[in-house]
């Protein structure tokens, strides 16, 4: 058996959605999984040389995972050893869901693999496995259901994204650990700024289902954790307030990259050196298995 899961990047957060918004971006991964080949791990694009090959890698512990909690509930339950090649699109500790991507494609991968003792493709049980294991499910989410998701308290659901809004994901040469820009923030916040993110949040779900890029520009407005971010790398800060002069942006994730929303008669300046300027539209699948 030769199958491939196919696995977007994702943009977490968007402005005052912290923590439970999060956006599929069309950059996706591929990882490939082939029973009847050699057993192995390969890697390729980026970050390829930092990827482990002795199945510590997130995709090889998610399949562990995942079929470890459905031997659970269907006893006996196994996979024959495979061969493993990942194809990686998405950069690596820059705030675009490449952990997430690889969590949730290994889930993915796991229930195909599984057949009947799987969960048939279901995205709340993949979301749910990979959440558990990398952490982060405002980015499982929209890895695992495409488009705009929002999450809470286990519960996700799931929004088309207008076609008018066409992010630009601005790429800085630096990394930010997710740990490092976390602890940055504050353990507290003050009443009035947690009732201006509810508010904005709930203008974003608007924005980007209509397309309405005035709106969207309102509404991704934040108070908990952009400013913090964008002090830990100055030179991040510098483009970001340039970009919001004319269009709607911002932090991806965690940090460093910006996600941008442009309108048709919008220019981009050349951030600087080093920058990658990636025009990525929103991908309203989530992961996918494919037969190979």
């Amino acid at each position: 058996m030769r199958l491939l899961a196919r696995v977007p990047a994702t943009s977490a957060n968007l402005g005052p959605g912290f923590d439970c918004f999060g956006l599929a971006l069309d950059l996706c991964n591929d990882v490939t999984i082939d029973t009847d080949a050699e057993p192995g791990i390969s890697w390729e694009g980026e970050g390829a040389d930092e990827l482990p090959i002795d199945g510590s890698d997130l995709v090889s512990r998610a399949i562990a995972g995942a079929v470890e909690r459905q031997a659970r509930l269907h006893a006996g339950v196994s996979v024959p050893p495979f061969r493993l090649e990942g194809i990686s699109r998405i950069p690596l500790e820059v705030g675009l869901g490449s952990s997430s991507a690889a969590a949730v494609a290994g889930t993915a991968l796991a229930g195909a693999l599984l057949g009947p003792a799987g969960w048939n493709g279901d995205p709340f049980t993949t979301f749910a496995y990979a959440a558990e294991l990398e952490g982060h499910p405002d980015n499982a989410a929209p890895a695992a259901y495409g488009g705009l998701t929002v999450i809470a308290d286990g519960h996700v659901r799931r929004f088309d994204v207008a076609a008018a809004i066409a992010p630009v994901v601005f790429v800085p040469p630096i990394r930010l650990a997710t740990e490092r820009a976390r602890a940055a923030l504050s353990e507290e916040v003050l009443r009035r700024d947690a009732v201006y993110n509810v508010a904005h949040g709930a203008l974003i779900v608007h924005a980007l289902s209509a397309g309405d890029l005035d709106l969207l520009g309102v509404a991704l407005h934040d108070r908990l954790h952009q400013a913090v971010r964008l002090a830990l790398v100055p030179a991040v800060r510098e483009v970001f307030e340039e970009l919001a002069r004319s269009m709607p942006v911002c932090v991806s994730g965690s940090g460093p990259s910006l996600v941008a929303f442009p309108g048709s008669q919008a220019r981009l300046s050349d951030p600087g050196e080093g920058w990658r300027v990636l025009r990525v539209p929103v991908r309203a699948t989530g992961v996918e298995i494919l037969e190979v």
